[in-house]
């Protein structure tokens, strides 16, 4: 066979690959995501006194799964929309290990497996947290170095969230 004939081919293959991968959907990005499927349907913003969060969330039968979630509690800090959290703030007084940021998983038949601590990062809503409204906003995160499987890895994403 002639190099001329098998570039077309694959040049057609790799296009197909390209268009076929554009639509998964939005996902988290990150070094994480070689090691867990970040694909999700959509987003869930929630706010109390005590913290805020994101939810990404895919449907997994008659119930959902909580692909990852990130919280900041609000312990002597006031919401300010368009005002970036710092995820890393230690609360608590020394030696405490409690910092304001949290990341979490929820899948149906996946073991559950803790994040390692923050060693940066933020989160951020654009508006107050309203129920019955969207709100935008963004997230990023970098693991502590150690022995865990996420240690050093990042996540990070852009989005547009429910509020229920």
């Amino acid at each position: 066979m002639r190099p001329s004939r098998a570039i077309p081919g694959l040049l057609a293959g790799l296009l197909a690959g390209l268009l076929g991968a554009c639509g998964e959907g939005p996902r988290i990005e990150g070094s994480v995501s070689p090691l867990l499927d970040l694909r999700y349907e959509r987003a869930e913003a929630q706010g109390t006194p005590d913290e805020v969060s994101v939810r990404f969330i895919t449907p997994q039968g008659a119930g959902e799964n909580t692909i990852l979630k990130v919280t900041a509690k609000l312990e002597n800090l006031p919401f300010a929309p368009g005002t970036p959290i710092d995820l890393t703030e230690p609360l608590g007084a020394p030696p405490s290990e409690v910092q304001r940021g949290e990341v979490s998983r929820s899948v149906l038949d996946e073991p559950v497996r803790g994040f390692p601590r923050i060693a940066r990062g933020t989160l951020t809503f654009q508006k107050d947290l309203q129920p019955g409204t969207k709100v935008s906003g963004d997230f990023h995160v970098t693991f502590v170095q150690g022995t865990d499987v996420y240690s050093g890895r990042t996540l990070f994403g852009r989005f547009e969230a429910t509020v229920p």
